[in-house]
């Protein structure tokens, strides 16, 4: 199946998501924002442990269901007597319902800053090699 795919995920974060215990995943980093800007409702997005430099076949992870999306902005200002500096990010808010584990068979990449898209496999067990 296809997933959209959002790296360098907490394992806590998935452990908790598994458990049913935490359903909303913020994003912040600017690969994850641009791929969960993509994923709309209904559609699968793979979780990972791994660095997006670590992408590759084989990598495990969770594959969860959109249920839904909230993008936001927020402004940070930063100020000093003779200095002052305003930041504005973008914040991706995607609420999850877990679908089960899988694999990685075949990463795509278009672009530094583009989504991230995976062939994946569910894995019910695990064979010992």
């Amino acid at each position: 199946m296809k997933c959209y795919v959002l790296t360098g995920i907490s394992r806590s974060f998935i452990d908790e998501l598994l458990r049913r215990n935490i359903r909303t995943l913020e994003v912040r980093s600017a690969h994850n924002v641009a791929t969960a800007l993509k994923a709309d409702v209904g559609e699968c997005v793979f979780l990972t442990i791994a660095r997006i430099s670590d992408l590759s076949r084989g990598v495990s992870g969770l594959i969860a269901e959109v249920t839904g999306r909230e993008i936001m902005s927020q402004s940070i200002f930063y100020s000093s007597p003779n200095y002052m500096e305003e930041c504005e990010l973008t914040v991706v808010r995607l609420k999850l319902t877990p679908k089960g584990v899988g694999r990685i068979l075949q990463v795509r990449r278009r672009g530094l800053l583009d989504t991230i898209e995976a062939d994946v496999v569910e894995t019910s067990y695990f064979n010992a090699r």
